[in-house]
Formats: C-alpha cells, structure tokens, sequence
C-alpha cells in the first residue's frame, strides 16, 4: 500500500473518531439541548458510521478501485454532520458559552480533518493518474516495436 493511501485511510480513521466523540457528547445533560439527543440514536450513529466508514477502509485495502470515490461520499455526509452538530450548539443548546465553545471548536476541527481528508485523497488520485498515464505509455511504447 502506497504511503498516500496509508495516509487518506488514516484520516478518514481520524474523522470516525472525532465524529463518533462529538456524536457521544451531544448525549451528555450538560448540552443542555431542545431535543435531547437518546442514547439509542447514538448507538445507532455509531453503527452506522462505523459500517460506512470501515467498509469503504476495507474496499480501499483490497484495492476496489471506487472505494475512494465511496469514501469521500462517507467524508462528505459526515462534514455536514460536524456542521450540523456546531449550529445545533448554538441554536438548540442552552449550555454555558463554555460548553458552546468546546463543542463548537471540536466539531470546527472535524470539518477541518475532513477538508484535510479530500485534499490528501484529491493527491493520490493524482499518483493513480500518473501511474495510469505511466502504463498507458509503457503499452504504447510496446506496441510500436
């Protein structure tokens, strides 16, 4: 496995984590939200999360070729989850500014490693493509002989 794919797998790795951490702070009492989060709806992200993110880890490890196509729509819906957990901080919390802020910076900083993620994953597209283009040469180079 090349180091630029070791590199995407590891961040999207990152953004399960930190995803999944916010996810499981916002079940806290002390969010203070409209509509609590249940305990049974974390789980249930938790899962689903996990299923989505480490199946398309495992596809890239078998080298599928769509996997990391897969894995930035996974990226994807989860930036908007960290963007949806940061307004509802601050428009459906009732927590001190404290809080907010905490909350905030860490859901801020999801979206952050998962703009960090496309960049990375925007770069080893372009060694598949360079790789491609190398082969593709190679073959015409051999077929002219």
């Amino acid at each position: 496995m090349r180091n630029e794919e070791k590199k995407v797998i590891y961040w999207a790795v990152i953004s399960l984590i930190l995803f999944l951490l916010v996810n499981w702070l916002m079940t806290l009492d002390f969010m203070h939200l409209a509509r609590s989060v249940r305990l049974s709806e974390a789980v249930r992200v938790t899962i689903i999360a996990g299923i989505l993110y480490l199946a398309t880890i495992l596809l890239a490890a078998l080298k599928v070729k769509i996997s990391y196509y897969l894995m930035a729509a996974v990226v994807a819906i989860y930036t908007v989850g960290f963007v949806g957990m940061l307004t509802t901080m601050f428009t459906g919390s009732e927590a001190n500014i404290v809080i907010k802020l905490v909350m905030a910076g860490l859901s801020a900083f999801g979206v952050i490693v998962n703009f960090y993620w496309f960049i990375l994953a925007f770069k080893l597209r372009a060694v598949f493509q360079r790789e491609s283009l190398a082969k593709q040469i190679n073959k015409n180079k051999q077929f002219k002989k």
